[in-house]
């Protein structure tokens, strides 16, 4: 693999064998030897809407439990 100007640009052309869906984004580490990390990017579930995810039930005492905001 071999990084290309594009524009203003460098491109890391991914070879299709590894099934990478076409528009999936990532986010890139740069370690201190110069390796780069790209991982796909993942949904937050802490972020948007107003699930919220604390139980409503102490499962090991099986009551309800007084939730604090925080």
């Amino acid at each position: 693999m071999k990084a290309r100007k594009q524009g203003n640009t460098l491109v890391l052309s991914i070879p299709t064998k590894l099934n990478v869906v076409e528009g999936t984004e990532y986010m890139v580490m740069k370690e201190s030897d110069g390796s780069l990390v790209f991982t796909p990017k993942r949904k937050n579930i802490f972020k948007g809407g107003n699930k919220d995810l604390r139980p409503e039930t102490d499962y090991l005492s099986g009551s309800s439990t007084d939730r604090e905001d925080v």
